[in-house]
């Protein structure tokens, strides 16, 4: 099927679980049509339809809990039950049992159509290799200040350039919560705090169009704001034309080697989480993509290595297929479905100006 095609068979599929907003989908497809990595984020259904055909080789490789939607912006910071900083993948929508191979290949694609990073492609991805094969000899949470203090300046770099959530508060678009919902968002803030509005907001790359509601309470006089979104089953789910109806968010996001946010909840098929200014994604902009070079996509390659080994004990499996594998492959991999991306991402362009043109 095109492109075009597909995205009109998940939406309507989409539509089946969960309230739709369609000015979410709206925005979503013109986001789609600024860039091939925002399209490859907006597109996590697509990459799970191709590669079983574009490289099935690559998935008779052991089977894990994967990410699914694993990409360099899928990346960001958290505080977790002691207080410590943590960095690492934040965003499990798209979990689901999957060859360790699938999150390897879509975060190195990822980086591959981010053109402009710090670091020639091929090395991208051998340095994702190098900390994929690190964090399988052992798996760890990655806490920015103890761990990982050369990450201090990215972290810092991106919390300053980044608005302050205070501002992405006053463009909230006042709505009231389903009573489910109220009471998810009501429930998680602390016992005393004094509920102040509620809204409904569009955010992110690929959840745009699924129902996003916020708190804002204050309490101690500061504010303290939680938000739920909806989740539906994974895109992995849609692209096998199964419907498992397990989410994986919760078992991946409280993995064996991962120090996890205290306030991130799945419950009721919400996501529900404490939004906060340390409790950021880091997304690629021209103040932190310096950053972006081997140290940090080694700890990308870690941070999916700790995930996959969460809870299976799979450790001696998944490395002994990963060092049979050599060094160029993940590369030749992240061209291949790299090409087909900016293929894609040109049919959507020509769709999406053949659509205003049409209005």
């Amino acid at each position: 099927m095109s492109v075009v095609a597909d995205v009109a068979a998940y939406e309507a599929w989409l539509r089946m679980h969960c309230n739709v907003v369609e000015r979410g989908l709206k925005k979503k497809h013109k986001r789609m049509a600024k860039s091939s990595l925002l399209f490859f984020r907006a597109t996590c259904f697509r990459f799970a339809r191709q590669l079983p055909v574009i490289a099935p080789d690559l998935l008779r490789a052991p089977v894990v809990t994967c990410v699914g939607d694993a990409h360099i912006e899928n990346f960001g910071t958290w505080r977790d039950g002691e207080g410590r900083l943590v960095w690492g993948v934040n965003d499990f929508d798209e979990a689901a049992w999957l060859p360790y191979t699938v999150d390897l290949v879509r975060l190195a694609t990822s980086a591959r159509l981010a053109g402009n990073l710090p670091i020639a492609a091929k090395d991208r991805a051998r340095a994702i290799l190098k900390g994929y094969r690190a964090g399988l000899r052992r798996p760890t949470p990655c806490f920015v200040n103890e761990q990982a203090p050369w990450m201090v300046r990215h972290v810092a770099k991106a919390a300053a350039k980044a608005l302050p959530l205070s501002h992405d508060l006053s463009h909230l678009r006042r709505a009231t919560p389903p009573a489910e919902v109220m009471r998810l968002l009501v429930g998680r803030l602390p016992d005393d705090a004094r509920v102040d509005r509620l809204g409904a907001w569009q955010k992110g790359g690929g959840s745009l169009g699924r129902p996003r509601y916020v708190a804002v309470a204050f309490w101690q006089r500061g504010m303290a704001v939680r938000e739920a979104k909806a989740l539906v089953p994974s895109a992995w789910d849609w692209a096998r034309g199964m419907d498992s109806g397990d989410h994986l968010f919760t078992r991946l996001a409280r993995g064996g080697y991962r120090s996890p946010d205290p306030f991130l909840d799945v419950e009721d098929e919400y996501v529900v989480r404490r939004l906060a200014n340390d409790s950021i994604k880091i997304e690629l902009s021209e103040h932190t993509l310096p950053a972006y070079g081997a140290s940090l996509l080694r700890a990308m390659g870690a941070d999916l290595a700790a995930i996959h080994l969460g809870k299976t004990g799979q450790q001696e499996e998944v490395l002994a297929d990963f060092d049979a594998r050599g060094e160029d492959w993940l590369d030749d991999a992240a061209k291949t479905m790299a090409a087909h991306v900016d293929r894609d991402f040109s049919v959507w362009q020509t769709h999406a100006r053949r659509r205003d043109e049409s209005i």
